[in-house]
């Protein structure tokens, strides 16, 4: 059976998990604390809360700027970057953790999520310097049989494969293994990462395992009671095999002491290829008295949140030294080349100190912003690099619409520096605004963020029609744009173009 871990909130990377120490057989009357894994535990526990609280910007802390996730979900074929799963879901993302397996290169983590109609699902994660990189999503193969989401056929395939596997490992030899492995199979042995190939090599590498105990587990699915073995398949349509699968088990060693072992396959031809194990923290942890190696796992803190990460910097053509978070060369490329239009222009280059892109706790829904104190100008521009293209394509140059929000974020910190009081009452005037910078008013009514689409609009390669202010006439952006800034618009000779 397995045993529900009860969620805690972990403040700190310090903070011990404490367990009760179970010797093999008899329970320990003092309460010991796990000497590996209690990172790793906290530090999915965090996560699961991050997701339950629907904390957008708390979940991407976890995940490296360009995590993926794969997974098996109504339109989702093959997954998404993480961040945009999480942006186009609008659903409850809540779960609990059941179980943390560890593993030389990641976690696999057992999680229960009821409120999304799923039951028990496996979630695989790999790690790289203590951040997210990718993900894989196994759900229960009886769930999917029921939900019609994977084909009668391919379920038996695996659940069959599930009861072989523990049958030939309870009393292992090279012809019973020949039955579940491929002759060149490779099994990678839980937290060293070595590896043994071929089936010689396998069972004695694997000769400690000792007697292996099926398991089943029965969930309630969408009402309906699934009965079935511990046995999670990986991403695929309907009918195709997934090639993936995950089996969990309780092994019992030669000490009689059982411990939970997470097993994941790649299988060709109902015979697996390559086999991984993750070991269950706390039982792993009670049955094993030898030293434990370090790994990912060794020091794992929290992450900090991801718009407070060490910066990069980039030099502007003007001389200047920004400070970037969660750029990317293409995103440094777009700020770049949007403060050389201001150049081309004839006009000075905006000033601000720190340019952050998403994720930051600062965007809220906002394509961008920018805040200043007395000692510094921030400058935040609310964009991923998937933004920077229409829809799901490739492009050379980013779309209009991004280059056009990015001149706004830019035109609002000139203005600054450059525009007046005098200058903004003649375009109130002129424009037949009341309020330069009043919060109460519709956006399309501030005259700071008109005058922040004109510049935009006069310093873009290619005509644009300003929907976001009402779809002014093309004079009055150019008379606009030479008012704010006493010089033309870069349409040759006052070319309106089509606006």
């Amino acid at each position: 059976m397995i045993r529900i871990l009860r969620r805690l909130r972990f403040r700190s990377a310090g903070i011990i998990l404490a367990t009760m120490a179970t010797a093999c057989g008899s329970i320990s009357a003092v309460n010991d604390p796990v000497p590996w894994g209690d990172e790793a535990i906290g530090y999915f526990d965090e996560l699961a809360v991050a997701y339950t609280a629907n904390d957008y910007y708390g979940v991407l802390d976890f995940y490296s700027p360009n995590a993926f996730q794969e997974r098996w979900r109504g339109g989702v074929r093959g997954g998404l970057l993480v961040r945009d799963l999480l942006r186009w879901n609008s659903g409850d993302l809540g779960y609990d953790i059941v179980d943390i397996h560890l593993g030389p290169q990641g976690a696999l983590a057992l999680i229960r999520s009821d409120t999304a109609g799923g039951g028990l699902s496996v979630v695989v994660s790999t790690l790289e310097d203590g951040l997210i990189t990718e993900e894989t999503v196994y759900d229960h193969s009886a769930w999917l049989e029921v939900g019609l989401r994977a084909s009668p056929d391919v379920v038996s395939r695996y659940e069959n494969l599930y009861r072989d596997y523990a049958d030939v490992w309870t009393d292992a030899s090279v012809d019973d293994l020949g039955n579940v492995y491929s002759s060149q199979a490779t099994l990678t042995k839980s937290l060293t990462g070595t590896a043994a190939q071929g089936l010689g090599s396998i069972l004695e590498a694997s000769s400690s395992i000792g007697r292996v105990d099926r398991i089943d587990l029965t969930q309630t699915v969408n009402t309906v009671e699934a009965s079935g073995p511990a046995i999670f398949l990986g991403p695929a349509d309907y009918g195709i095999d997934p090639a993936r699968a995950v089996a969990i088990y309780n092994m019992t060693d030669r000490n009689e002491c059982s411990r939970q072992v997470a097993v994941v396959w790649q299988a060709v031809g109902g015979q697996i290829l390559e086999e991984a194990r993750y070991e269950e923290v706390e039982s792993f942890s009670r049955c094993r008295s030898e030293s434990l190696p370090n790994g990912w796992w060794t020091g794992l803190e929290l992450p900090r949140p991801s718009d407070q990460v060490a910066p990069g910097t980039v030099r502007t053509e003007g001389g200047h030294e920004l400070e970037i978070y969660n750029g990317t060369p293409r995103l440094e490329e777009l700020l770049l080349t949007g403060l050389k239009r201001f150049s081309k222009a004839g006009l000075a280059e905006p000033r601000f100190d720190t340019v952050t892109f998403e994720p930051s706790r600062r965007c809220d829904e906002r394509s961008g912003r920018l805040l200043q104190d007395e000692d510094s100008r921030e400058l935040f521009l609310c964009l991923f690099e998937s933004d920077l293209c229409p829809g799901a394509s490739a492009c050379v140059k980013p779309s209009l619409s991004v280059r056009n929000s990015v001149l706004h974020e830019l035109a609002h910190a000139w203005i600054i520096d450059h525009v007046d009081v005098a200058t903004q009452d003649r375009l109130l005037q002129s424009t037949g605004r009341e309020s330069w910078d009043d919060d109460s008013l519709p956006w399309v009514e501030r005259g700071d963020e008109y005058a922040a689409e004109v510049i935009s609009w006069g310093l873009l390669e290619e005509d644009a029609p300003m929907v976001r202010i009402g779809r002014p006439p093309c004079e009055e952006l150019a008379a606009s744009f030479e008012l704010l800034t006493n010089t033309d618009s870069l349409r040759a000779e006052g070319d309106c173009g089509s606006s």
